[in-house]
C-alpha cells in the first residue's frame, strides 16, 4: 500500500507473520511489514511485527470509511502504539492524512523523541483506492489465523 504527499510517501507491505505457529491466538496473527517512508528528501524504512491481521482488516474498513465519506472516526490507532492514522480533510480531488510513526517506526533522522512524527501525505482518490486494493491483495496472502 502507498499514499503519496507533495514532500512525502508512506509505503506499507506485509511480509509475513510473525510466528510461524503458535498455540495462542494473538500470536498467530502478528504481521512483519516493512514501512517506507519519505518526507521532503529523507528517507527511512524498517521492518517490524506492528500489525496484526484483524487491524488491517480495520485499516482496510477505515480507508473504505474515509472514501465513502462515512468515516468511522477522524483517527485509528492500533494494539501497538507506533503506528497510527488521523484523517485531517478532504477536498474534492484529494483526502489528507497524518500517519503516526512512534517507536520503532520513528525515522531514524527524526531527533524528538519526545512526541511522534506525523507524516503528511495526500492522495487523490484513485490513489486511495489503489492502496486499499493493494492492502486487500496482501492481506488475502495472510489472512486471519483462527
Amino acid at each position: 500500500m502507498k499514499l503519496t504527499g507533495p514532500d512525502s510517501s508512506f509505503e506499507l507491505n506485509i511480509l509475513d507473520y510473525e510466528y510461524s505457529d503458535s498455540q495462542y491466538f494473538m500470536d498467530r496473527n502478528w504481521l512483519l511489514v516493512s514501512l517506507k517512508t519519505r518526507y521532503q528528501n529523507k528517507e527511512y524504512t524498517t521492518t517490524a511485527p506492528l500489525l496484526s491481521t484483524w487491524e488491517i482488516e480495520l485499516l482496510i474498513q477505515w480507508m473504505r470509511s474515509v472514501v465513502s465519506r462515512r468515516q468511522l472516526s477522524p483517527r485509528l490507532s492500533f494494539v501497538e502504539p507506533c503506528l497510527g492514522f488521523r484523517y485531517a480533510s478532504s477536498d474534492i480531488n484529494r483526502y489528507q492524512f497524518g500517519i503516526k510513526l512512534d517507536q520503532e517506526a520513528t525515522p531514524d533522522w527524526y531527533d524528538d523523541s519526545s512526541k511522534p512524527f506525523w507524516l503528511p501525505v495526500m492522495p487523490d482518490n484513485d490513489e486511495l483506492e489503489h492502496a486499499i486494493y493493494d492492502l486487500e491483495k496482501q492481506l488475502n496472502l495472510f489472512p486471519v489465523r483462527a
